[in-house]
């Protein structure tokens, strides 16, 4: 048994890394939490789940103590990270990316409005009271990391145009989201905070326009746009995008250069015969690797550099942390399985999103505003639709605003994992038999 493990241990190991570096694993990860999750919940040890998830949390900064439960803490401290994460995608995204062209983001941007608009119409359909009817914005979330994700399981049976139009559908989706947040969820408005958290948003940007690329005073000067934006009655999760739009898209040292004098410290190395046989005793060879590094380093963007420090940490740790403290549903005799919240939720997902999608993207093509991208079918269009029912994360996140401390909730999320699983089941099935565009 112990030769056959170290005949195989290697490959063992190999299929291991494929596995935590695919771009499924941070969904599987996601699943996984939520599962465990619904099991605390409803076993002997619920009391303990739901008293972890309630424990009370100081945080003290000289005279100044809050305390919040972790629940709290996860949902508007740690989601932070991943909305900042979200606004540096989005930055990206006009600047270089596939919202930079107007026509090209056309298409999949007008989709998405069909997308937001058709779930929270036929959410709305069924009877609700004064409690329950602001739902309606629960359903018209699209999980992105959890959409391109399940896409990936077939990457090379769909067209490359497909993956572009659900990111970027994903993306304008994201920000309308943002923007229900940041309109509909906002109490009371403390106008000294705000005003402080605007100051400090100009001095960001200032920062950039004067050249400034240290990620450690933009880091900084986030967490206190973050406390501002907190205390003015904002959802603090704003700040994390907000922030994100201020952060440099120019590196210290431009491309050209970087290769011009990168290319000067390769050519010594090559043309250096001591290199070649022992690189750590020619202290010249060591300057010039090290000379290197410090100019990769200085190439590389600000927001380059945290988009990548951040990926990990929030798709790996944040989310799943997230799912587990935010999953957990007991259930019993009271609980409402088939309720209008579980029911509209769920047929907003898995019916009004495609519905939205495609019936917006034939629209726009019908009236020659924009175009499928090339090689893309409405087969297609429709199967992506239905990929794009899964809420999940965001959905989740929605609820949390929307149903805070209610049985609702549990009713809603119900709705999010029931409508998101079989989106993701039925989209898939639809893009791997989808016929290729004609």
């Amino acid at each position: 048994m112990k030769e056959l493990y170290n005949k195989h241990k290697y490959s063992i190991l190999k299929g291991t890394l494929r596995i935590l570096q695919s771009p499924s694993f941070g969904g599987m990860l996601l699943v996984l939490c939520v599962i465990l999750a619904m099991l605390l919940a409803n076993s002997p040890y619920k009391d303990y789940y739901f008293n972890f998830i309630e424990v009370p949390i100081t945080i003290s900064i000289g005279p100044y103590a809050n305390t919040h439960s972790l629940l709290d803490i996860v949902n508007d401290g740690l989601m932070v990270f991943f909305f900042f994460l979200v606004g540096l995608e989005i930055k990206r995204e006009l600047l270089v990316g596939h919202l930079k062209q107007v026509k090209m983001a056309l298409f999949p941007v007008i989709s998405a409005v069909g997308g937001v608009v058709m779930p929270a119409l036929l959410y709305s359909v069924f009877p609700h009271n004064v409690a329950t009817a602001g739902g309606w914005a629960i359903p018209t979330a699209t999980d992105i990391a959890f959409s391109l994700a399940v896409l990936s399981l077939i990457s090379s049976s769909v067209p490359v145009g497909l993956k572009v139009f659900l990111t970027t559908l994903a993306i304008a989706d994201d920000i309308i989201g943002i923007i229900i947040i940041g309109v509909l969820y906002t109490s009371q408005l403390s106008m000294i905070a705000l005003l402080s958290a605007i100051c400090l948003l100009a001095f960001m940007y200032l920062l950039n326009k004067f050249g400034v690329r240290s990620t450690f005073v933009y880091t900084v000067l986030s967490v206190l746009v973050w406390i501002a934006v907190a205390k003015s009655g904002i959802h603090p999760t704003i700040a994390g995008v907000l922030a994100a739009m201020t952060i440099p898209v120019k590196p210290k040292v431009a491309f050209e250069e970087y290769l011009k004098r990168s290319r000067v410290h390769f050519k010594k190395l090559i043309t250096d015969e001591k290199t070649t046989v022992n690189t750590l005793i020619d202290d010249k060879a060591k300057e010039s690797i090290f000379t290197i590094g410090r100019l990769s380093e200085r190439a590389l963007t600000p927001l380059t550099k945290m988009e990548t420090g951040l990926h990990s940490f929030v798709h790996y740790l944040v989310l799943p942390f997230f799912a587990f403290v935010n999953a957990g549903i007991a259930f019993s005799a009271e609980t409402e399985v088939f309720s209008p919240v579980s029911i509209g939720v769920f047929v907003g997902l898995f019916v009004g999103k495609p519905l939205g999608i495609y019936c917006m993207a034939r629209l726009t093509a019908l009236l020659k505003i924009a175009s499928p991208p090339s090689g893309v079918s409405w087969t297609h269009i429709f199967g992506a639709g239905v990929v794009a029912g899964i809420g999940f994360t965001i959905a989740i996140f929605m609820t949390t605003l929307v149903f805070a401390g209610t049985p609702a909730a549990d009713s809603a999320k119900i709705g999010i994992a029931a409508g998101s699983f079989i989106s993701a089941v039925v989209g898939l099935l639809i893009l791997k038999y989808a016929p290729a565009a004609s």
